[in-house]
């Protein structure tokens, strides 16, 4: 951990660069990122200018930043589509930010509040980020471990936009300014001294700003109540009235969502809530032409593509236009509310409401909507043919689960009831499950009605080999999903915490205890325990049920083949292994061990006589619940994942022997399996997949550290 401590004068605080990012010496080769996190009625904002260091380089890939949360996402978009066959490695043609290979993206976790705005440098080299609370962060893109330069308190309320000069020595900062005087400010960016003074806007609440990228120096900044854009020239910067030149209000009514100048300076663009786009003179800021009614409703973004001439809006109508800047006129325009729900709908779907926009390579258009999914329209000019929707989780990932054997299938759910599945070979998302008789008028995904979906089970010898994936939610139901199509749901007695399977059987975990389903039906009442139970799991037969108390016992059940009454005998209990309630049970893939975790321990069990292979305070080190345990295919390596952000692996033959990968998600591991035998075309033996409550999922490639501390 290292902690940069910089002067506290002039509002400047220390810095602390510890866990802003997974260290660079992990065997992490693949990320599946979280998409934008959006509130209806305000910009997302996007930034596809990953400056000279980034789009000059043939080596990288296409980026577009956005936040997720407390954390800042940079997601890698490959134009040449080539990730399509089984890599389970990192990109051997692509580099990351500090040169490394690249993993697809890359996510920093240096807030401690929502992330509301972050723009690159020109240059490419640092981040300037802000957040919730006004905290302004300047820290490192193209360092191994993203340092940070400086992190100061500018404002008083949310941070909404930020803009460097053309020199990278400046930037502007809007926001909220509550009840402090000001709502944007300019400072430099390595002291965060003052370089001016700007105009404040009505209730001291700003929505935008730009600076003009070349001499004369401009700054515009938009208002978010009172429909005016305001003048600055400078150094030092003032506000520039009452000279008959400046045009000021220009937009009807409402909040001026969007500024941006063209790559020359030559021109500036603003768009607002009054759904029209205006167009000013870069340098003396007067009015050039205001088109109106561009979109039926709100504006929410707009940006110029690299020749600045052209450029790109998007709207609460579901609709993305391209403008001709010194024209005034429509050039192209994309319906992606048709394109995400498949059909021309009367009204706009709310998850369609499109909420940013931005060009990535200069001139290939993106944009997202409410429901966070990143649309890549079409560019001939680049190669881009189609549209390409690029899905995931909004919220954190809260159950994780492999689909059949060899078909690379991967499936997770998150808390806001989303079900994503993922090809495991590539990380791409397939798609998102829907509910087939129930419609989603919103375009959302929410298979479970909003409700947190608690744990996911595949049964394979469903469906006629094609298995069949059951979600449990806190909506109290256990929905039934074939490939993407949610076609059943089976109501619960009670509300449903954990499930686990076999090969036939799967057993709902709730509240007031289990429920057995066979072959997509229950197949016995909800069967009470003296207990509350705290974890569940199947043997692969079917035979065996394991279930832990809060009273740190595990009992052991035979399981009836038949449906008659409670199916399940009570034939052993595991009393004094564990000091607090076990919260996670996972056998080896030969059944020969039973695995289990509590807030601190993993121990494991002979399964024959449930004598201890590992007890109690053995292997100790994680600091909260372990939520996750996953068996290495031969059952030599056990992998434990913590609301501690930890994964460890462990050896039964070498106990006093430990990996540990610390920061692998931020708020907690909440998935963990080996890939092994789901690989269609092998090599999956020793990567690991993790999920977490950061929405990430995760590949590691922990052949070499596990063969090097364990000796095999």
């Amino acid at each position: 951990i290292e902690v940069v401590k910089r002067v506290a004068t002039m509002g400047v605080d220390a810095v602390d660069a510890s866990n802003s990012c997974v260290p660079c010496t992990y065997p992490l080769t693949f990320q599946s990122l979280p998409l934008p996190t959006a509130s209806r009625g305000e910009p997302v904002f996007l930034d596809g200018d990953g400056g000279r260091l980034n789009d000059n380089d043939g080596a990288k890939v296409p980026l577009v930043m956005y936040a997720w949360g407390k954390l800042i996402v940079v997601r890698e978009i490959d134009l040449s589509d080539n990730k399509t066959s089984n890599t389970f490695s990192t990109s051997s043609t692509n580099t990351g930010p500090s040169g490394d290979p690249s993993t697809s993206g890359f996510v920093y976790r240096g807030h401690t509040a929502p992330v509301t705005a972050a723009k690159f440098n020109p240059a490419g080299t640092y981040v300037a980020s802000g957040d919730a609370r006004g905290k302004l962060r300047i820290w490192a893109y193209d360092h191994e471990e993203h340092l940070p330069r400086i992190e100061i308190q500018l404002l008083a309320g949310p941070i909404r936009d930020i803009s460097w000069d053309f020199e990278g020595k400046r930037l502007v900062v809007v926001g909220d300014g509550m009840q402090s005087p000001e709502s944007a400010k300019v400072i430099m960016w390595d002291t965060g001294v003052k370089c001016g003074d700007l105009g404040a806007h009505a209730r001291k609440k700003g929505s935008s700003c730009a600076f003009r990228p070349c001499r004369p120096m401009r700054i515009a900044t938009g208002g978010a109540e009172d429909a005016s854009v305001f003048f600055h020239k400078g150094p030092p910067f003032q506000r520039i009235v009452g000279d008959g030149v400046v045009s000021e209000k220009c937009h009807e009514r409402g909040a001026v969502h969007s500024l941006r100048y063209n790559k020359d300076g030559s021109m500036l663009a603003s768009v607002g809530t009054d759904g029209s786009v205006c167009f000013y003179e870069g340098k003396g800021m007067g009015l050039i032409t205001r088109m109106e009614k561009v979109h039926k409703s709100s504006i929410f973004s707009c940006a110029w593509n690299r020749g600045g001439t052209r450029l790109l809006t998007c709207g609460a109508d579901g609709y993305v236009r391209l403008l001709d800047g010194k024209a005034g006129t429509v050039v192209n325009e994309w319906d992606v509310a048709t394109l995400q729900s498949g059909e021309k709908r009367e009204k706009v779907p709310m998850g369609a409401m499109l909420l940013g926009c931005t060009f990535v390579k200069g001139d290939v258009p993106v944009a997202v909507g409410y429901n966070g999914q990143i649309s890549l329209l079409p560019a001939a000019a680049k190669g881009v043919d189609e549209p390409w929707i690029f899905t995931g989780h909004q919220a954190p990932i809260s159950a994780m689960t492999f689909g059949s054997t060899g078909t690379n299938t991967l499936y997770t759910a998150d808390t806001d009831g989303v079900v994503v599945e993922w090809d495991g070979a590539t990380g791409a998302s397939r798609g998102r499950v829907s509910n087939v008789d129930e419609e989603d008028p919103d375009i959302t995904g929410k298979v479970h009605a909003g409700a947190t979906v608690t744990s996911l089970a595949f049964c394979a010898a469903n469906d006629g080999g094609n298995g069949t994936l059951y979600s449990a939610g806190w909506d109290d139901f256990v929905r039934i999903t074939h490939g993407r199509s949610c076609d059943g749901k089976l109501k619960m007695g009670a509300q449903p915490n954990a499930m686990t399977c076999g090969a036939n059987l799967v057993v709902v975990m709730t509240v007031e205890g289990l429920v057995l389903i066979r072959d997509e039906q229950a197949v016995s009442e909800l069967i009470p325990l003296p207990y509350e139970a705290t974890a569940a799991c199947l043997s692969k037969d079917d035979s065996t049920l394991f279930v832990s108390g809060n009273d740190c016992n595990i009992y052991i059940y035979n399981v009836a083949s038949s449906s008659a009454g409670n199916p399940l005998e009570e034939s052993h209990v595991i009393k004094g292994g564990h000091l607090k309630p076990v919260q996670s049970l996972s056998l080896s893939p030969d059944g020969t061990k039973l695995a289990a975790a509590d807030i601190r321990d993993v121990c494991i069990y002979d399964t024959t006589d449930y004598s201890n292979i590992v007890s109690k305070g053995r292997w100790c080190f994680h600091t909260q619940r372990i939520g996750c345990l996953a068996w290495s295919p031969d059952g030599s390596v056990i992998a434990s994942g913590g609301n501690d952000d930890n994964i460890f692996l462990w050896c039964p033959a070498k106990k006093t022997k430990r990996v540990h990968y610390r920061f692998a998600h931020r708020g907690g591991v909440t998935g963990l399996s080996f890939v092994g035998s789901n690989a269609a075309e092998g090599g999956g033996d020793w990567m690991l997949v993790s999920a977490g409550a950061d929405g990430c999922v995760n590949w590691w490639n922990v052949e070499e550290d596990a063969k090097t501390k364990f000796g095999f």
